[in-house]
C-alpha cells in the first residue's frame, strides 16, 4: 500500500491571550485533581519505570543524539533528553503506547532552531526545527511515514490551545517538554524516577540560559508561537517549576 503523505504544520503563529489564559487555567485545575487523587491514594505513580529510562541504542538514534550535540549547547540537550524521560514516564502512567525510538529523535532535536541560528528562520521556531529535522532524516534514509510523526510531535510540542489529535508521540513530547519546562503533570512522575532523571541530565544553568533563549525568540520574531507564552508569563513559570526546589 501507498503511503500518502500528511498535510504537515508549516505555520504556528501566537495565540490569543485569552485563549492561552483559559487553557494554562484549565491544565492548572487538572494537574491539582491529579495531586488531590494521590493524596487520598489513587493514581500515584510508579517508580517500575525507572528500568525503563534508557535511551534508544539504534543506530539513527544515534546519530540524532550526535547531530544535535554538534548544534545546540548543553543545557538544551540535556532538555531534549530529561523531555524523552520525563515522555516515557507519563507514558507508563497513562498507559500510553508509543514507538520510543521516534519520540527520542524528536525529543533530542525538537529546540535545535531555538538553540542554533544557522538552523533557525523567519517562522516559530517549533515548525523550523520540524523541517530542519524532516529534512536530515530524508538524508538520513529514514522512513517517511515515521519522519511525519516526528515533524509533527516537534512542530505542535508546545501549542497548549492545539485541539486536534495528536500521535502518541506528539503526545509524549508535548507532556514530557511541559513537565521539564514549567512542571506540568509532575506529580504523576515518582520522585525516585525525578532525581534519577536530574541526577543523568542535570538543570544547571537551564531556567536562566533556556528561559534567556525563548525571550530573544520572542523579542525577534513578535508573532511566533512561544511570543504570546512569553505575553503570559512564561518566564516566571520557567522559574517556578518545581523539579528546582528541595525533594
Amino acid at each position: 500500500m501507498l503511503h500518502t503523505p500528511r498535510v504537515l504544520t508549516t505555520d504556528l503563529g501566537r495565540d490569543p491571550k485569552s485563549a492561552l489564559i483559559f487553557n494554562f487555567v484549565r491544565l492548572g485545575i487538572r494537574d491539582k485533581l491529579y495531586g488531590l487523587r494521590q493524596c487520598i491514594g489513587f493514581g500515584r505513580p510508579d517508580r517500575a519505570v525507572l528500568d525503563h529510562l534508557g535511551v534508544p541504542d539504534s543506530a539513527i538514534a544515534t546519530k540524532a543524539t550526535e547531530w544535535a550535540a554538534s548544534i545546540q549547547p548543553d543545557f538544551v540537550q540535556y532538555h531534549g533528553l530529561r523531555s524523552f524521560a520525563f515522555g516515557v514516564a507519563l507514558a507508563e502512567y497513562h498507559d500510553v503506547r508509543f514507538d520510543r525510538e521516534m519520540l527520542y529523535i524528536a525529543a533530542i532535536l525538537h529546540d535545535i532552531s531555538l538553540a542554533s541560528s544557522a538552523h533557525d528562520g523567519p517562522g516559530s521556531f517549533e515548525v523550523e526545527a520540524a523541517g530542519c529535522a524532516h529534512r536530515w532524516l530524508a538524508e538520513q534514509g529514514y522512513d517517511q511515514e515515521k519522519a511525519d510523526v516526528i515533524h509533527e510531535a516537534m512542530a505542535l510540542h508546545s501549542a497548549v490551545c492545539h485541539t486536534g489529535p495528536r500521535d502518541p508521540e506528539g503526545l509524549l513530547l508535548h507532556l514530557g517538554a511541559g513537565v521539564d519546562v514549567v512542571g506540568m503533570q509532575v506529580m504523576n512522575i515518582h520522585r525516585d524516577v525525578r532525581a534519577k532523571i536530574l541526577r543523568d541530565y542535570p538543570r544547571t544553568g537551564f531556567v536562566k540560559d533556556f528561559g534567556q533563549l525563548v525571550v530573544d525568540q520572542a523579542y525577534h520574531k513578535p508573532q511566533c508561537h512561544i511570543a504570546g507564552l512569553v505575553d503570559v508569563g512564561f518566564k516566571k513559570a520557567l522559574a517556578s517549576n518545581p523539579l528546582d526546589r528541595p525533594a
